[in-house]
C-alpha cells in the first residue's frame, strides 16, 4: 500500500538523465488526462502507456504503480496550487463584500482549471485502503481552513468583529461550504464551467462569507 509518507525514491525523485525526466513528465501529463477523463477506479495503467506512447515496462522504471503515479500527480497539482493560494487574500483590514467575491471567484477559477483530477483526489481519499491520498487530500484542505481561521483571528485581534465562541469551526463551515460548492458545480459537472457560472459561484459564496463574519446589514 502507498502512502504519503512511504512513497519510494524512484516515486518522488527526478530521474538522472534528461531523456529519463522528459519520459516521466509524459507519464504524469498522461495519468492527468486519463485520470481526468475516467476516474480512479475505471484508469488504467494501460491507458496511461498508450497515451503518453512509452512501454509498460519505462512506465515500471519510474512508478510502482497506478497509486504511486496518482499520488505523484497530486503531489505536483497541490504544489502548484500551494504557490497560488494567498494571490487574491482580502489582506489586513476589513474587506469589503466585493473584496470576498473577488477572492472566491479566484478560488472557483483555480478549482475550474483543475476540477478533474481535485475531483479525482477526492474520489482516491474516500478509499479507506489509500491512507496516502486521504492524507494528501486532508492535508491540502486544512491549509485552506487554516488561513480562513487566521483571517477570522486577524480580524478579531483588530476589533473589526466582537469575538467567536468558536472561531475555528466557524473557518471549517465557511471552507467546507466553498470546497463542497467546488466539487458539486466544477468537479461533478460533464461540461467545462463558464465564466458566468464561476462568476456566480464567488459572488454568491463571498456574500455568505461576508454576511456570516459581519451580518446582514454590514
Amino acid at each position: 500500500m502507498i502512502t504519503a509518507g512511504s512513497l519510494q525514491p524512484d516515486d518522488t525523485a527526478l530521474p538522472p538523465t534528461p531523456k529519463g525526466r522528459a519520459t516521466r513528465e509524459r507519464l504524469l501529463i498522461a495519468a492527468e488526462k486519463i485520470f481526468g477523463q475516467r476516474g480512479y477506479d475505471a484508469a488504467r495503467i494501460a491507458d496511461i502507456v498508450a497515451e503518453a506512447g512509452v512501454s509498460h515496462g519505462l512506465f515500471y522504471r519510474h512508478f510502482a504503480d497506478k497509486d504511486a503515479i496518482l499520488l505523484a500527480a497530486l503531489m505536483r497539482l497541490y504544489d502548484g496550487l500551494r504557490q497560488t493560494s494567498n494571490r487574491g487574500a482580502a489582506g489586513n483590514g476589513r474587506p469589503t463584500v466585493d473584496q470576498l467575491c473577488a477572492r472566491n471567484v479566484l478560488f472557483f477559477s483555480e478549482y475550474a482549471q483543475h476540477r478533474q483530477m481535485l475531483r479525482v483526489s477526492r474520489e482516491a481519499a474516500a478509499r479507506a485502503e489509500n491512507t496516502g491520498f486521504r492524507e494528501l487530500w486532508i492535508g491540502m484542505r486544512g491549509r485552506f481552513t487554516t488561513r480562513t481561521l487566521r483571517w477570522v483571528e486577524g480580524l478579531i485581534a483588530e476589533s473589526h468583529i466582537a469575538p467567536l465562541e468558536d472561531a475555528a469551526m466557524v473557518a471549517e463551515s465557511l471552507s467546507s461550504m466553498t470546497e463542497q460548492m467546488a466539487y458539486v458545480q466544477l468537479g461533478l459537472a460533464t461540461a467545462d464551467p463558464t465564466q458566468e457560472l464561476i462568476e456566480r459561484l464567488g459572488r454568491a459564496s463571498g456574500l455568505v462569507w461576508h454576511r456570516t463574519i459581519f451580518g446582514a446589514s454590514a
